[in-house]
């Protein structure tokens, strides 16, 4: 560990990887809760994919992939929100349309691009170590800006990740705080794309906000248990990586399902849901 730290201030790309990681914490950690509460879960796993289709559209225009990247997971998540509004149609409805109509975007735009695309290889699968300093300021400043909504709001994104329908009662703007919601989503997963890919980058989103429910009394809590779950999992996962010559992305996933297998075993505290909320405030009347 000492030698890894000693690293940490002599390489420059260990250290930007290391504020990456300890950014993506962070970020994870305060987001998934209301992501996990709110069960939108397959939302994110879709932006992420969606994000896939923005960076090929990128490569295939030769523009920076970053913006595109945004745009592209912002419409996917619009898009499912807004028609399954207005159809009456489940969101997992829409998702299941929308999803491999990116995806089938992104394969067209792939096929399209002329020469060797080799920076795709990182959007899709990780790359923590390729992080630069416009990255990591991307990373901060969507950072800042979820962390000051959650703050802003914290009481109406309570009653809007365990009961919309309460929050409308007592006059919660539902509706703000649901695509802002989706923003900040939507800019996470562009913001986390390269530490773990398309593919991985979900784990970061669902997984600390799971695990925390173990442990967690209150949705403060559970951000702050899912908060220090990430941090962990980040770092020890970026030295695991660093020390047994693997993708950092891959050991931060492997360190949040060990975190979450261990307080399972555990047997802690079984995670409740608003469903399981709904049924226990059923019986009890």
């Amino acid at each position: 560990m000492m030698g890894f730290l000693s690293d940490l201030a002599q390489y420059h790309f260990l250290w930007l990887a290391f504020l990456t990681s300890l950014f993506v914490g962070l970020l994870s950690g305060t987001l998934s809760p209301i992501i996990v509460s709110r069960k939108i879960e397959y939302i994110s796993d879709g932006v992420a994919h969606a994000t896939f289709a923005g960076v090929a559209f990128s490569f295939l225009i030769g523009v920076s992939a970053l913006p595109i990247a945004v745009l592209a997971a912002l419409l996917f998540a619009f898009a499912v929100s807004v028609f399954s509004r207005r159809q009456r149609a489940s969101e997992n409805v829409m998702i299941g349309i929308f999803l491999p109509l990116f995806m089938a975007l992104g394969v067209l735009f792939v096929s399209l691009a002329k020469g060797y695309v080799p920076d795709m290889m990182g959007f899709l699968f990780g790359n923590i170590l390729l992080i630069s300093e416009t990255d990591l300021w991307f990373l901060a400043i969507v950072w800042v800006t979820v962390t000051c909504f959650v703050a802003l709001f914290f009481r109406e994104i309570q009653f809007y990740a365990f009961d919309e329908g309460m929050a409308k009662h007592y006059g919660v703007p539902v509706a703000f705080i649901h695509y802002v919601t989706l923003l900040c989503l939507s800019l996470s997963v562009v913001a986390s794309v390269k530490i773990a890919g398309v593919i991985l980058v979900n784990a970061f989103l669902i997984t600390p906000g799971v695990t925390a429910r173990f442990v967690a009394k209150s949705f403060a809590q559970m951000i702050g248990y899912a908060v220090l779950l990430s941090l962990f999992a980040c770092f020890f996962g970026l030295y695991l990586g660093y020390r047994l010559d693997a993708p950092p992305g891959t050991t931060m996933v492997f360190t949040l399902f060990g975190e979450f297998l261990l307080f399972y075993l555990l047997g802690l505290k079984k995670p409740t849901t608003r469903g399981d909320r709904k049924s226990e405030q059923k019986s009890e009347r």
